[in-house]
């Protein structure tokens, strides 16, 4: 409580106490869930926002009178920070993967985000059993910080598969996952937790939007983010919005043709960038080298991965060209798109320089020399939050968009 007679106010009623659909109520809401996502000086929030410095700075004091938000001293307008005042509610991100799900929370009036990883169990059984396991996470991690499911405000959920932006459905999975996918992904938490708002996305969306909320990307003008791990997944953000495309397929670098004659993809074409550099693929490769050899084998990407720091000569080679093949793929779409602010992400970014150098090599030979004697050059960084940027990038979603409304397609 932030006094001995004033009660700590509740974000589920802070949220709602403006819940008409006048311009002023939409700012109002707009700023508040932007400051929930991030505190931020009045310059930062209508940049995040699309609002103008002095419709922010109207909201900003009229929730500063209310006892919602409080304002950090600081030099000038441009270094005062506003932040939500104490109060009760938590926000959640839920990253289901291929081979694991991560679930992140946090308290609404703390930057600090609790996260906690389970296992995926099985799948492909339409029992979505994956579902009751992160209920377990969700509910630990409000034990944790005192709260119950009653004080959840928003989720986030990314998925690995493409999901339609105007329906908030799975278009399409070629995962083994397809089967626990069916049906309307906002209804699957309402038992454990009604009236929640559920916001469902591809998982790579999600991670970009992190990476571009916390990370590396914060504030970049075009982010390309991709996601490495078992399958290989992108997200673009153009001016703090995430582009999905009409279907919500775009971004699916992963199955950008690079052999017409290699091998077929689980999506059923051929030579897709995910048969060369997919972590079950680059794992494969080096058992094939060492076949017949009496070596210790990774079993998993980590693995090769720790094996390659530990100058393995197969598994460095082994990552170097799977960096060479990103670096090529990731330049047709930059020749496209023209980020600033290209991302390796995923269990592959987990191997730094080892891949990042060879992707961004490839990368130059290949853009427009324009995007690179350009005094503001396009740059390929690993990502900051790791493994973390999925969830958490679901979390700041969800957070900061009205509840009424699933992801458009830009």
């Amino acid at each position: 409580m932030t006094s001995g007679r004033r009660r700590l106010l509740e974000a589920r009623t802070v949220l709602s106490a403006s819940s008409d659909s006048s311009v002023r109520a939409l700012n109002t809401r707009r700023v508040l869930r932007a400051v929930m996502v991030l505190p931020a000086t009045q310059v930062q929030l209508a940049r995040r926002t699309g609002l103008s410095q002095a419709t922010v700075s109207g909201v900003v004091g009229r929730l500063q009178q209310e006892g919602v938000v409080e304002v950090d001293e600081g030099e000038g307008e441009r270094g005062k920070r506003v932040r939500v005042a104490p109060m009760r509610g938590a926000a959640v991100g839920i990253e289901v993967g291929h081979d694991r799900l991560i679930v992140a929370l946090r308290r609404i009036d703390n930057e600090e985000v609790l996260h906690q990883g389970g296992n995926r169990l099985v799948v492909g059984r339409d029992d979505r059993a994956w579902v009751g396991e992160a209920v377990r996470l969700i509910d630990d991690l409000l034990e944790s910080t005192g709260m119950v499911a009653a004080d959840v405000v928003s989720i986030g959920l990314g998925l690995p598969a493409a999901v339609d932006p105007r329906r908030g459905r799975v278009n399409q999975s070629v995962t083994a996952m397809k089967e626990d996918l069916r049906g309307n992904p906002a209804t699957w938490f309402e038992e454990h937790y009604p009236g929640v708002p559920v916001v469902v996305d591809n998982e790579a969306n999600f991670a970009a939007y992190g990476e571009y909320t916390y990370g590396v990307g914060r504030d970049a003008e075009v982010l390309l983010f991709v996601k490495a791990s078992t399958g290989i997944g992108a997200g673009l953000v153009i001016g703090g919005t995430v582009f999905r495309g009409r279907h919500g397929f775009a971004g699916e670098v992963g199955h950008l043709t690079m052999d017409p004659n290699g091998l077929v993809c689980r999506c059923g074409n051929r030579g897709c960038l995910e048969t060369l550099v997919s972590g079950p693929r680059l794992v494969e490769e080096v058992r094939q080298a060492y076949r017949g050899h009496r070596v210790d084998l990774p079993m998993t990407l980590a693995g090769l991965i720790e094996r390659a720091r530990a100058h393995d000569p197969v598994c460095v080679r082994v990552l170097q060209d799977a960096g060479r093949n990103i670096g090529l793929a990731l330049a047709r779409v930059c020749n496209i798109v023209n980020p600033d602010l290209v991302v390796l992400g995923g269990e592959l970014g987990e191997a730094g320089d080892l891949v990042r150098k060879h992707a961004a090599r490839d990368l130059e030979r290949n853009v427009l020399t324009g995007m690179l004697e350009h005094e503001h050059p396009v740059v390929v960084r690993v990502s900051e939050l790791g493994l973390l940027a999925g969830p958490r990038g679901a979390l700041a979603f969800a957070l900061s968009n009205e509840p009424t409304a699933q992801p458009s397609s830009f």
